[in-house]
């Protein structure tokens, strides 16, 4: 969820509206479906609720509400295509919904930050409802910049409705200091730190102002309550340090000072250390090898995280020194047992040479920590597969496509698997699935050709078939 800025420097109130009226549902099922997703929602596990969601859509596809936390749930892995998609469907549904029009504006809103592109979805929710706390919030930070006067009105609305409102508190807070009202500002920023302690920006923003009036004191107590829920913020430290040194608590002040340069300089190492993996992974999916290992290396020399020495092991891989793959992928997991990607990455490794059991203990082991995970259900139903337990492999091939319904490989070994179970007809549903995913792709539409010629479809057969040979001469 979070928050985020745009060039006034006002922090957009990103939290979708979560759960609508339970009463809209027909179908028990559907709705039991809907309420298991805002239960995965509200823990942000947002994988499951897709699954949940996507199941509640298929036996109500006109839903608005079904549609409207399907658009919430994307946006929140920010698939951006799909949350737009899908909340422009609801907004079609139910046009006099307000919470449907605010979120997707919100989606909007976070899919571009840089256009205010929420604000004509944003005007629609407030006319629906004038007293929608976020949308004022929100067309509030879109407006700051072009039209002030009527940002501070929708603020000053949304404290009227909701007076202990830490974001609007906030947001007319940093209006007031653009225009140079500092005591406003203060009182307003002051406010918005009282009412939510963990809101970063609300301490950043004054913290500055009260040091630029000397009053070191109060500097140092919103430092210490900015310090107990965010220890490393370096910058906090070092202010807290002068503060100190200002009040003549010079020992403990420069304590803080050597702390903070501390922070800061492990800050610096890691940013440097993320820089060389970003790298590296642009390297390592153009085929650069060589400058994916040295870039990992680097990484790893300055912030021996398990991250790092994952995507060494990937690396490794790559460049065919398998050993040395397993060696870093073991490294990553030692440093932290509950990399799930690790043990997917270490599985692989096991199973590329040959090492069965190994690479399925691995592929267990990431289910186990992470039931959300695609690619490690589909790569454990593939060593299910090959040791004939089919049932399972469905399932866990069936969980990876769920999961992702853009995953290719997993539609695609899902068909694979029913058809070996002669379960023909979900075979050729899945197939066709993996063929609307990637209608150039051959073997698809080979695998589907032969799926529907063994169930009797000769002219669904014959089409697929004909599509693949047309593909392969292509590619040729």
């Amino acid at each position: 969820m979070g928050t985020r800025k745009i060039a006034a420097m006002l922090v957009l109130c990103a939290a979708p509206v979560i759960g609508g009226p339970a009463s809209s549902f027909k179908s028990i099922e559907a709705k039991a479906h809907y309420e298991k997703a805002l239960e995965y929602g509200n823990q942000e596990l947002w994988a499951p609720a897709i699954v949940e969601l996507h199941r509640a859509r298929a036996l109500e596809p006109g839903n608005p509400e079904i549609l409207i936390e399907s658009g919430i749930a994307y946006g929140e892995i920010k698939d951006w295509k799909n949350a737009l998609a899908t909340l422009r469907k609801a907004v079609e549904l139910a046009p006099g919904s307000a919470r449907a029009h605010y979120n997707l504006a919100l989606t909007m809103d976070r899919a571009d930050p840089s256009k205010g592109a929420g604000i004509p979805e944003y005007r629609k929710a407030l006319k629906i409802d004038p007293g929608d706390v976020d949308s004022l919030i929100n067309l509030a930070v879109d407006r700051g910049e072009e039209d002030a006067p009527e940002a501070r009105n929708l603020l000053a609305r949304a404290l009227k409705a909701d007076p202990k409102n830490a974001n609007a508190h906030l947001n007319l807070g940093l209006l007031f200091k653009k225009d140079s009202e500092f005591k406003a500002a203060a009182e307003e920023l002051r406010e918005a730190a009282r009412l939510n302690p963990k809101l970063l920006e609300a301490h950043r923003q004054l913290i500055p102002m009260l040091a630029s009036q000397a009053k070191w004191q109060e500097v140092e107590e919103q430092c210490r309550k900015m310090l107990e829920w965010y220890p490393d913020d370096f910058g906090a430290r070092y202010t807290l340090g002068q503060a100190l040194i200002r009040e003549d608590k010079t020992d403990e002040g420069k304590a803080e000072l050597a702390r903070s340069l501390e922070l800061r300089k492990r800050q610096q190492q890691r940013q440097q250390a993320d820089k060389s993996r970003e790298e590296g992974i642009v390297s390592l999916n153009k085929g650069n090898t060589a400058d994916a290992l040295s870039q990992f290396r680097s990484a790893v020399s300055l912030d021996d995280s398990s991250v790092n020495h994952m995507y060494l092991g990937l690396a490794l891989g790559a460049a065919g020194e398998m050993r040395g793959s397993i060696d870093e992928m073991s490294a990553a997991i030692g440093l932290d047992p509950k990399n799930a990607r690790a043990h997917l990455n270490l599985g692989s490794a096991y199973a590329q040479t040959n090492q069965e059991a190994k690479a399925r203990s691995e592929f267990e082991r990431a289910v186990e920590l992470e039931p959300w995970f695609p690619e490690a259900h589909n790569n454990l139903g593939l060593i299910l597969a090959q040791n004939g337990r089919l049932d399972e492999a469905v399932e866990h091939f069936r969980r990876a496509a769920e999961l992702s319904q853009d995953y290719l490989e997993a539609w695609f070994n899902l068909g694979l698997a029913l058809r070996t179970a002669n379960r023909l007809d979900d075979a050729a549903e899945a197939l066709r699935h993996a063929a609307k995913i990637a209608p150039e792709n051959a073997q698809v539409q080979y695998a589907l050709g032969t799926t529907l010629k063994d169930k009797g479809d000769l002219a669904g057969a014959r089409a697929a078939l004909d599509r693949a040979r047309a593909l392969q001469q292509k590619e040729k």
